[in-house]
């Protein structure tokens, strides 16, 4: 347990006697609030952030007159790896499968349906090379309406949501394969919503802060 909790709401400090870890309420006498243990924890544990201020490739900004968005950049290092990497792959596979057959004129089907693979595996590395070129992760709410959107540009996967409906958020691990796991952010509700996983932790935090603060002002 940790040795002091301050209430996110009246900034009051609440005595350890009214944290019941059993249930993860914690209630603030002075505002009447009930608070969830485990949330207050976790933001205990992350560098305070400003909103006016935010890290390099990070943003937020209010939308009057009941809105807001938040969002991060994904770009990284990687893409010193992935582009000549998609580029090397794509020459290799696709053109000695697919370009051979344009430039003899002949089509083979056999050839093409084994080429598919190569071709779903080129969609997907150019995708995740892409985003560590230029791509975002942001969140946009509008009253009770709010969307995720992931991708580069104005190109990208949409997720809709309700706000109100969103009982938590907290980070959270994403298993990948042979042991490669990523934090997440986790929208708690009917359906739990995950998305910007390996973001780099300082955006991750500002993010996440940011989406916390707000859905206490709305009276989570």
């Amino acid at each position: 347990m940790v040795s002091k909790i301050t209430c996110p709401k009246c900034r009051a400090e609440i005595p350890l006697e009214d944290v019941n870890v059993a249930t993860d309420i914690v209630l603030c006498r002075q505002c009447g609030h009930n608070w969830s243990y485990a949330d207050l924890v976790a933001d205990a544990r992350v560098p305070q952030c400003d909103p006016q201020h935010p890290p390099r490739g990070a943003w937020f900004r209010e939308m009057p007159p009941r809105g807001f968005e938040v969002g991060v950049s994904t770009r990284s290092a990687d893409a010193f790896f992935l582009v000549p990497f998609i580029l090397f792959w794509s020459g290799l596979s696709l053109g000695g499968i697919y370009g051979t057959q344009f430039h003899s004129g002949h089509f083979s089907l056999l050839l093409s349906l084994f080429g598919l693979p190569f071709l779903c595996g080129t969609f997907f590395l150019g995708a995740a090379a892409g985003m560590a070129l230029g791509g975002k992760v942001v969140v946009r709410v509008n009253d009770d309406e709010g969307v995720i959107f992931t991708g580069m540009g104005p190109v990208g996967w949409r997720r809709c949501f309700n706000w109100r409906t969103i009982s938590g958020i907290r980070r959270t691990i994403k298993y990948g394969n042979r042991g490669a796991d990523s934090r997440q952010i986790t929208f708690q509700g009917e359906k739990p919503l995950n998305f910007a996983a390996d973001v780099k932790e300082q955006r991750l935090d500002f993010m996440l802060t940011m989406l916390r603060m707000k859905w206490r002002e709305a009276g989570h």
